[in-house]
């Protein structure tokens, strides 16, 4: 299932989503968008928010693929919606893995009891 976080741009101050969404395909052609900036199309999977697995496109900026990008890896992506209210993603180079929880680590620094009596220690 496919976990939306739901993030505001600090630049355009508009609600976006996050979300990881695993590469299928990459497309050979290198094309530019109206500021000039270089993407390809990729083609993704995820769920959709009523649960829906669905293959979509997105695009992905050279400033992303240069570092190297997997079909089959899973990737942040992020969604945004144009001013007709058309989706719009775009798929970074980052794999947001999996976090880790405070159960992971449990007991590491979080002593239950002090094990050397204050009094004792010169």
């Amino acid at each position: 299932m496919t976990n939306y976080k739901q993030i505001k741009n600090p630049e355009t101050g508009e609600t976006e989503f996050l979300f990881n969404a695993t590469l299928l395909k990459i497309g050979k052609s290198e094309l530019e968008n109206s500021n000039q900036k270089l993407f390809k199309v990729v083609t993704l999977k995820f769920n959709l928010p009523d649960g829906e697995e669905v293959e979509r496109t997105a695009m992905c900026y050279f400033s992303n693929y240069q570092y190297g990008i997997e079909p089959g890896k899973d990737y942040l992506c992020n969604l945004s919606f144009d001013s007709e209210g058309n989706p719009q993603i775009r798929m970074s180079h980052l794999s947001n893995a999996e976090r880790s929880t405070a159960e992971d680590f449990s007991g590491l620094l979080q002593v239950a009891k002090q094990l050397v009596d204050d009094k004792d220690v010169v």
